[in-house]
């Protein structure tokens, strides 16, 4: 008995043929890995800038608090700001934002008020402000905040209390004083 092989037209891959897919198919994969990484890459140090940048603008922004004193005949509360930043400081007395706020703590730390400067309403009335005052860099100026008959009107608390602030300046920067009523 003689046995015939049948042949069925097809053919084997040649181990050359073998070497190329899987060059082709590694090199496909390094691609794939490269551009994907490169994107989180490029993701993450998009990230790192916007930080840096808030950080360097907050460096930049700086007012500090030199003296506070408060008159309680006159419910006058005057600040003295020293701008030791780079930037200049607005010091807008407006309603309409981006404007000056600020937040007055009793001596129990509870909020008395949190208003604008613009003297509209129960708002403190702010002179030495205005919609285009600023502090520029390096400067001292003061500022005269009226609380008489207004939300921040502190009188009911009787004299010789201490009442701290924490003042916004448009968004830019913020700061904090104390002053002895």
């Amino acid at each position: 008995m003689i046995f015939k092989i049948k042949k069925t037209g097809r053919k084997a891959l040649t181990p050359i043929i073998a070497v190329i897919l899987l060059l082709m198919m590694t090199v496909a994969a390094a691609g794939a890995a490269f551009f994907w990484i490169s994107r989180i890459q490029g993701q993450m140090q998009g990230g790192v800038e916007s930080f840096e940048g808030r950080i360097f603008e907050g460096i930049a922004s700086q007012i500090n608090v030199i003296d506070a004193d408060y008159s309680t005949s006159s419910e006058n509360l005057t600040i003295f700001f020293h701008n030791t930043g780079n930037k200049k400081i607005p010091l807008k007395n407006t309603d309409v934002n981006p404007t000056t706020t600020w937040i007055l703590r009793n001596p129990d730390q509870e909020v008395v008020c949190s208003t604008d400067w613009s003297g509209k309403s129960t708002s403190v009335a702010c002179s030495g402000c205005g919609s285009t005052v600023e502090v520029d860099i390096g400067q001292l100026k003061s500022i005269s905040l009226n609380t008489a008959n207004t939300a921040c009107d502190i009188t009911k608390y009787g004299g010789g209390k201490a009442f701290t602030f924490t003042i916004d300046f448009s968004g830019q920067t913020t700061t904090s004083g104390s002053f002895i009523s």
